[in-house]
């Protein structure tokens, strides 16, 4: 099959083949995600979502990865753009798993590229603002105790490198993880408004590598693997030419970027106040988004959730219940998380306790400090 040869070195549309490329691999790695035949529930974002059989869960699967072969291959043809999105959008609509984050940003990629494939210099520049909030959120999210103790400490001192307690124990050891929240949003202002953007674009890949490293040690969150490739590839892309995206007062002046800035620069704000999702918002490794937990008894009469039930009794929610971490069961099964918002717990709830009836079960939404009087269940 030829590719198109008068527009395979363009940038835009190398960006597109590479998003595609990488949307097509996470797809597939978290293939159970995007079908209804799983274990874990499909939890329908809005009252009105339909529940369908499992047959129109798999023909939007297979016509998205249709839609993205096209796309890579005929990139200039916008109808596939469309028919990746209708399927993308149609299958979100099913299942609120499915709005993960790199799928929010490869879905907003799309869009601009739909709106501005012959105008070249607005779709740089509004997917450079894109990229630019997202590193600002990311390390605006990470300014708080969650982070320095779940991440900081426990997964990269604790875990990776293997710091004895006693190097943890010390204060300036422990805050100083604020430098990765410091330096990650320094990294999206720097993309967004400094004049000479390469220095700030060689950190950006760094801390991207250094990101592989962490996760490919520990063999944790495979979905993301992809995603943290392509952003190498979008910083070196967009920012290390001399002619990169500034933003300025005149950017504002077109309409699609005002509602692009109040979606992505403005809604992802008000998270920081409780008042809009995390995973809209560019929450990523924060530590500070809540988890779910399910205390169960009576689990015996389902042994086909025995693979995801804690083995330890120690849990202290759970007053020594058998536990189901939902987020370990949703990365075992699908290989992504959990969306952390406290109606997604609710709905869950809902669904667990029509499918399993015959379970005493509590439902338990918790996060940073783990103390039991931070814990509340889910009604």
């Amino acid at each position: 099959m030829k590719i198109s040869i008068s527009k395979t070195h363009s940038k835009e549309v190398l960006l597109i083949r590479i998003t595609c490329l990488s949307w097509a691999i996470a797809k597939g790695i978290s293939y159970k995600l995007w079908l209804s035949d799983r274990l874990f529930p499909v939890i329908p974002p809005f009252d009105f979502s339909p529940n369908l059989p499992n047959q129109i869960h798999l023909l939007l699967f297979l016509g998205s990865f249709f839609g993205l072969f096209c796309a890579f291959v005929f990139t200039e043809k916008r109808h596939f753009i469309v028919l990746v999105l209708l399927t993308e959008m149609a299958s979100c609509f099913l299942d609120q798993m499915r709005w993960q984050p790199w799928e929010y940003q490869y879905l907003l990629l799309f869009v601009f590229y739909l709106f501005y494939a012959k105008n070249t210099n607005q779709f740089l520049g509004l997917l450079s603002f894109l990229i630019g909030v997202t590193y600002i959120y990311s390390g605006l999210h990470k300014f708080n105790g969650g982070f320095l103790y779940s991440i900081w400490e426990q997964m990269i001192l604790k875990c990776f490198f293997h710091f004895p307690d006693v190097i943890l124990s010390q204060n300036w050891i422990h805050y100083s993880g604020l430098l990765l929240a410091v330096i990650e949003t320094a990294i999206g202002f720097g993309l967004l408004f400094m004049k000479k953007k390469r220095f700030t674009a060689y950190f950006a890949i760094i801390m991207h590598l250094i990101i592989l490293l962490l996760l490919v040690g520990r063999n944790q969150n495979v979905v993301v693997w992809p995603w943290n490739l392509t952003m190498m590839i979008y910083v070196w892309l967009l920012f290390l030419d001399e002619n990169t995206f500034q933003i300025s007062l005149h950017f504002f002046k077109n309409k699609l970027n005002l509602v692009v800035f109040f979606i992505i620069g403005f809604l992802p704000f008000l998270c920081l106040f409780g008042l809009w999702d995390n995973y809209l918002s560019f929450n990523l490794y924060s530590g500070n988004v809540k988890q779910l937990l399910i205390c169960v008894k009576g689990i015996d009469e389902y042994p086909e959730l025995k693979p995801y039930v804690s083995k330890y009794k120690t849990n202290r929610y759970c007053h020594g219940l058998e536990s189901i971490d939902a987020n370990k069961w949703a990365y075992k099964e699908m290989n992504v998380p959990v969306y952390p918002e406290e109606r997604t717990f609710m709905k869950f709830k809902k669904i667990w306790i029509a499918t399993f009836p015959n379970t005493e079960s509590t439902f338990i939404s918790y996060g940073y400090p783990y103390k039991n009087e931070n814990k509340v269940e889910i009604h």
